[in-house]
């Protein structure tokens, strides 16, 4: 029933607009089914009393799916064909073609595979398994070494060919160097012992050697071949050793170099490794290590990090040269000619400062509106609105699959929804997508805005689907009794989670706010909040509220200054402990550019931007994000006007996030 509660709080659409997405026809009788149906036990009772709902293919779908292990294929087909190319219809047949696989019911399963075509590789096993050993032909062992020699991924019943291989001796020890190479060059290291396994005894011993340098570049290489694949697990294994410690694998390359002779660009992915993991470490080497990476070999991501290592040195003549190595290209970045505005700035050139700030504050987003506020002028904002025609809007409102999607969703059947979501979604045309995602939002489905829409510029200036406003009371309760500025802790729930109350993190973080139940549990206790148990933090009220009392501690911990709250309330407060230890004279926005943790140092500035949306979307006064970078909420203060410049600018791309598991 959550679902259904999250249609009717989400902020901002009357009750007019709700209604344009209807409730699923037979709702409760529904909710029953779906579960029965779960459960495998579904009564042809209900399933008459529902004979009439457009959702009836999925109960009939789901509760196969739940007695699959004893179900036919005449079953299976029956339903299908009661249902042709209903999305319930192509996710049944995919679920029949795993069940056949698991059977290991070759003959079945190609036979299923050939009425509905499916090239994925397991399904090209069970085709090549399902010929009868006399058929299995010189056609059919190239078939097989075609898969084995170029699928990194291979599904279990897989090895089952090249068992069969083996026996006859067609998967030699070529054959099984060739999936090695394939795979080193492929970089899935994990997968290379199951092609050692299929070598002979004095070639897998040296292949075993060689992912043992691979995984920790201590095994002695020196009766190695002085061969190509020698050279590539040298040139991998070293790079992966100077992530960890780039001096070691400076000190082997010397000598590992002189020995196999290295290409130049084996040679160069290795310098520049060790080149990139000095400075992200910041050590006193990374400089000359830079520069012994050849000026071909310079990848744009390494110069930045000499930009970032050079930030750490307080020389800002050294640091204005620095800017000479990024790409063209990068310095067309706001980023990058905010800071070397700032440079500028401190270095006595204000003049020049000024017009790279200019430049920068053209763009949509956090550098540029710092440039703007070094300047005193208007955030650049050009913010759109879907505007699909009345009579395609109610066309789409029409449309079955995106309807049965919605529905589904408002059951609380989110993998379903998705199958039908996608399926009407390729097919709309862009102002149409755009008004999908509105409907989707009115039901509380608020991440199609993120993962559904093209990250392009016209569809960033979306804010109002981007930027969606639900659970207004619950973040206005909070917001006030841990004091904090609401659209800052609205902005960390859209950061954490596009405000879906259900997704689960790989670390089991929960809910809105992505809080761990040791935390939460901690943060409850504190502040004298019953503990409700690590299923509560799914319940928007109870995860936001102890989400802004974990913000109030890092707030508190790092002395108000927000830019290491927010840090801390992502990385942890040890990490930035660390970095605060190792930089403490760094300005805030300089600090920030140089955290080591690419997410964290992504995050931060994405909070503070979506701060600013949120005081828009609430059509309250802007509060400077400079003044936010430090946690300065103080008044009186000069609210920010949001202009948008001629032509308008690009916003600045933000990263989607990444998808979270549903519990």
């Amino acid at each position: 029933m959550r679902r259904i509660v999250c249609a009717i709080i989400v902020s901002g659409l009357s009750w007019a607009a709700l209604a344009s997405v209807s409730p699923p026809p037979q709702q409760e009788a529904l909710l029953s089914a779906f579960g029965a149906a779960k459960a495998g036990e579904l009564s042809e009772s209900e399933r008459a009393g529902l004979k009439s709902n457009p959702l009836l293919p999925w109960l009939d779908a789901i509760q196969f799916k739940q007695r699959i292990a004893q179900a036919n294929g005449a079953q299976a087909s029956a339903l299908i064909k009661q249902n042709p190319g209903d999305p319930s219809s192509v996710w049944l047949i995919n679920q029949w073609r795993a069940e056949l696989i698991r059977r290991q019911d070759w003959p079945a399963a190609s036979a299923w595979i050939e009425q509905y075509p499916d090239d994925s590789t397991g399904s090209r096993c069970a085709q090549l398994l399902a010929r009868e050993p006399q058929a299995r032909n010189a056609d059919w062992t190239k078939q097989v070494l075609t898969i084995w020699s170029t699928e990194a991924k291979l599904p279990s019943h897989c090895n089952q060919l090249f068992m069969s291989l083996q026996q006859t001796g067609a998967l030699g020890d070529d054959q099984a160097w060739q999936r090695f190479d394939f795979l080193l060059a492929d970089n899935a290291i994990s997968a290379l012992a199951d092609a050692a396994a299929a070598l002979s005894p004095e070639p897998a011993a040296l292949a075993k050697s060689y992912i043992a340098f691979l995984t920790a570049a201590a095994e002695p290489v020196t009766q190695w071949p002085q061969d190509a694949r020698s050279r590539s697990v040298i040139s991998q294994g070293l790079q992966t050793l100077a992530r960890n410690n780039p001096g070691q694998a400076e000190s082997l390359l010397t000598g590992l170099q002189a020995r196999f002779a290295l290409t130049p660009d084996q040679r160069a992915a290795v310098l520049s490794e060790i080149a990139l993991w000095s400075m992200v470490d910041y050590e006193p080497g990374g400089e000359a290590r830079f520069f012994a990476v050849p000026e071909a070999n310079r990848s744009a991501n390494l110069r930045e990090w000499y930009l970032r290592w050079n930030f750490t040195q307080n020389e800002d003549a050294k640091t204005l040269a620095a800017f000479s190595q990024l790409l063209p290209v990068q310095m067309e970045e706001p980023r990058w000619r905010y800071f070397k505005a700032r440079v500028l700035e401190r270095s006595g050139n204000p003049v020049e400062a000024a017009g790279l700030y200019r430049k920068a504050a053209q763009a949509s987003g956090y550098h540029g509106w710092l440039a703007a506020d070094r300047l005193g002028e208007a955030y650049a904002f050009c913010p759109l609105q879907p505007n699909l025609p009345a009579k395609e809007k109610a066309a789409l409102q029409r449309d079955a699959s995106l309807q049965r999607a919605l529905w589904l969703w408002q059951l609380g059947q989110a993998n379903y929804a998705i199958w039908e979501w996608n399926v009407a979604f390729k097919n709309l045309g862009p102002e149409q997508q755009r008004e999908a995602v509105a409907m989707a939002q009115q039901v509380g489905w608020f991440d199609r805005a993120v993962f559904s829409l093209e990250a392009n510029e016209q569809n960033q200036r979306y804010y109002s689907l981007r930027f969606a406003m639900p659970f207004d009371g619950y973040f206005d309760e909070a917001a006030k009794r841990f004091n904090l500025n609401r659209s800052w802790l609205t902005a960390h729930a859209r950061a954490e989670s596009i405000f879906m109350p259900d997704v689960t993190s790989s670390a089991n973080a929960r809910g809105l706010l992505q809080l761990l139940p040791s935390t939460a549990e901690s943060i409850a206790r504190q502040n004298g909040i019953d503990w409700l148990g690590p299923e509560s933090l799914y319940q928007p009220d109870v995860n936001i509220l102890l989400g802004a009392g974990a913000l109030r501690d890092a707030i508190d911990t790092f002395n108000g200054k927000a830019y290491q709250a927010i840090g801390a309330y992502n990385a942890g407060p040890t990490p930035v402990n660390r970095w605060l230890a190792a930089r403490p004279s760094l300005d805030p926005d300089f600090w920030i550019e140089t955290v080591p943790y690419k997410e964290t140092r992504e995050y931060i500035p994405r909070v503070l931007a979506f701060s600013v949306i949120f005081d828009w979307r609430r059509q309250q006064p802007v509060l400077p994000i400079s003044r936010r970078l430090i946690g300065d909420f103080s008044t009186p203060y000069k609210a920010v006007a949001m202009k948008c410049p001629v032509p308008a600018p690009a916003p600045a791309a933000t990263a989607p996030g990444k998808p979270k598991k549903r519990r």
